[in-house]
């Protein structure tokens, strides 16, 4: 009941907010014509810029350019991983093409500690090729990753992109569990961060999966976390959600009280060069958590002069934010 007057009571802010902003006072003796709550909201605010993240870089004059890098790099060092890690490759976790993942440091301990990385995109662009990035600095200190891959959509839906997370995590699990891996992290970026969110929302799979109290933690990075703005810019047009699915599949909405109990350590990061929008869905997906739900162990960070796709290619440096969170985690926890 928290978690829903909460959800209200924001809902009420933003609404009250778009209408001081844009709407004039009319006539008494004019009837004002009543408007649909998410109208308001969208005259509000630019949300083809809100949800376009290469326009908020400072680092390249253009948003183009500012993509173009980021696909040169994760791809260069995703590539340099690859040749450089002991591997196994296109592991099938489902029956459909993009349902493969990757394990990197295959000649790690048994018991090894696993990082399971989810790319980001938009649902309908990267892939688990160019996203074994992050896994050289882990590698260093011990720790297997896992890449998952996935179909992209309009191949697929985001209903079934959703499974299909489900489906690799239940793989991953069950790996975890037949290797006595002392423990597995999820991380996610931007629609990855959203498609971990929504795995860590599921209380019937970890209910009901062997392996699955081996989590131990997460990380979202940038991600978007209230889907009702997004079925409204161009991003739609490939993902093809109808309004109606907007609110199931956002995790702003989820409950995530059955993660009390198990201890997991979350953690929320955004880049202080994301736009407003994507900053605003991180704090508000961590007060849902942590003051309503009473979520523990919570951690939210704006990180410092970074942009919504340097927060991740950073992840290739051998001194990076998410290896260093994720090796204190395992030395204090593991």
């Amino acid at each position: 009941m928290k978690c829903v007057m909460f959800r209200v009571k924001v809902l009420a802010r933003i609404i009250f907010e778009a209408i001081h902003r844009k709407v004039k006072p009319v006539k008494k003796d004019v009837k004002e014509e009543p408007q649909k709550t998410m109208s308001v909201i969208l005259d509000a605010i630019d949300l083809e810029r809100e949800y376009s993240p290469s326009r908020w870089s400072t680092r390249f004059p253009t948003a183009n350019e500012v993509l173009q890098n980021h696909v040169k790099h994760v791809t260069a060092a995703s590539e340099d991983a690859t040749n450089n890690i002991p591997h196994k490759l296109e592991i099938e976790y489902g029956s459909t093409p993009g349902q493969k993942l990757d394990i990197l440091g295959t000649d790690l301990p048994n018991d090894a500690p696993i990082l399971v990385y989810i790319h980001g995109g938009y649902w309908q662009e990267l892939s688990r090729e160019v996203s074994r990035y992050p896994a050289a600095p882990l590698y260093k200190f011990r720790v297997k990753t896992i890449v998952v891959g996935y179909d992209l959509c309009p191949t697929a839906t985001l209903v079934e992109i959703v499974n299909q997370i489900r489906n690799a995590a239940q793989f991953v699990f069950e790996y975890a569990e037949k290797m006595g891996s002392k423990g597995v992290y999820f991380a996610g970026h931007s629609a990855g961060a959203h498609l971990v969110a929504k795995l860590l929302s599921s209380a019937d799979f970890f209910e009901n999966t062997p392996g699955s109290h081996r989590l131990q933690g997460a990380f979202l990075i940038s991600g978007v976390y209230d889907l009702r703005e997004l079925v409204h810019t161009s991003v739609n047009e490939a993902v093809q959600l109808p309004n109606e699915w907007a609110v199931p599949l956002s995790p702003q909405f989820d409950d995530y009280t059955h993660l009390q109990g198990r201890r997991i350590r979350l953690y929320i990061l955004a880049g202080q060069n994301d736009s407003p929008t994507f900053k605003k869905q991180s704090r508000e997906f961590y007060e849902i958590l942590h003051n309503t739900c009473l979520m523990q162990n919570m951690y939210l960070e704006i990180k410092d002069g970074m942009d919504h796709f340097d927060i991740v290619e950073c992840l290739s440096n051998d001194d990076n934010y998410l290896r260093n969170l994720l090796i204190h985690d395992v030395r204090k926890h593991l």
